[in-house]
């Protein structure tokens, strides 16, 4: 009976209090989250959030919006290589020509805030940037809330995959981490092998000429200049750096994971996520121990 009695008055808004913290770290809130999204009381009160005493604290409207791609400012700290620019080598998605068109089809809407900062498709987003920083993209970018950080969102994000699957997805960057600079010598060398094997691929950037190299214009006579324009649009996004308190790419809501980004921007638009004070203790959970409670009792 103590253990129940415990479980009855132990407070799962403490919990939820630390991985939401205004102002705190990603990757501490997101450890936080990952170590408690496994108990029961905390699932039920991360997804009470219509039922914490406040009806507006836990909404969050967004829409879906096309945006400039050199307006955005990425809050993760590393951007992988190999997920990134190889697709303007290889253009395994067919995407290339909508990137040089300046209209930029991804395959689906990156998530942001505030119309500034991405919170997740960091990686096509990037993409879009190497080939024509001027493009557009479309995005589901959350309406900005006072007193509420970009960090805060990208933890709110954290939360609304969490309620949904039960855990806290990661993934990792591979290859170079663009944000740290790349070697013009290592994309004119990718640039050439690719190609070779592509030869579709070239004809798109020789078709398309003249691109950005930057905020300027020049014109393609051969793969170099195509890695001399990629370079430098790299470079011009590099000088951008990246919003304070990002993490690395581990720390970073995954809004795909076992679901559609949609889905959980859907359920912080109408309230359901339990991510800002008060927490509450959440009708579903205190009904749920209760009646734990009474069928003890009555044995």
């Amino acid at each position: 009976m103590l253990k129940l009695k415990n479980l009855l008055t132990e407070a799962p808004s403490d919990d939820l209090a630390k991985v939401f913290k205004k102002g705190g770290g990603v990757s501490k809130g997101r450890a936080e989250l990952a170590k408690v999204i496994g108990q029961p009381k905390v699932q039920a009160l991360l997804n009470a959030g219509e039922d914490d005493g406040d009806p507006d604290d836990d909404k969050f409207p967004y829409t879906e919006t096309p945006v400039k791609v050199i307006d955005l400012l990425p809050t993760q700290n590393q951007i992988g290589f190999d997920q990134s620019v190889m697709n303007l080598l290889t253009d395994e998605y067919g995407s290339l020509q909508s990137f040089l068109d300046g209209n930029a089809d991804v395959g689906g809407p990156i998530v942001t805030y505030a119309g500034k900062y991405i919170i997740d498709g960091h990686h096509r987003w990037s993409q879009v940037f190497a080939a024509n920083p001027f493009a557009s993209m479309d995005a589901l970018d959350i309406a900005e809330k006072p007193g509420f950080s970009h960090t805060d969102m990208l933890k709110a994000v954290h939360g609304a995959i969490a309620a949904d699957i039960g855990k806290v997805p990661a993934a990792n960057p591979k290859g170079v981490n663009l944000l740290k600079g790349v070697d013009l010598n290592l994309i004119q060398s990718r640039v050439m092998d690719n190609f070779e094997s592509y030869p579709a691929v070239e004809k798109t950037w020789m078709d398309n000429s003249p691109v950005y190299a930057g905020r300027k214009k020049i014109e393609l006579t051969n793969p170099g200049d195509v890695a001399t324009a990629i370079h430098t649009n790299l470079e011009l996004m590099i000088k951008r750096k990246f919003a304070k308190g990002a993490p690395g790419r581990k720390d970073m809501p995954q809004s795909d994971s076992g679901g559609k980004p949609k889905d959980r921007l859907d359920q912080l638009a109408k309230g359901a996520i339990n991510v800002s004070e008060p927490f509450g203790e959440g009708k579903s959970l205190k009904e749920r121990f209760q009646k734990i409670a009474n069928i003890k009792k009555s044995k």
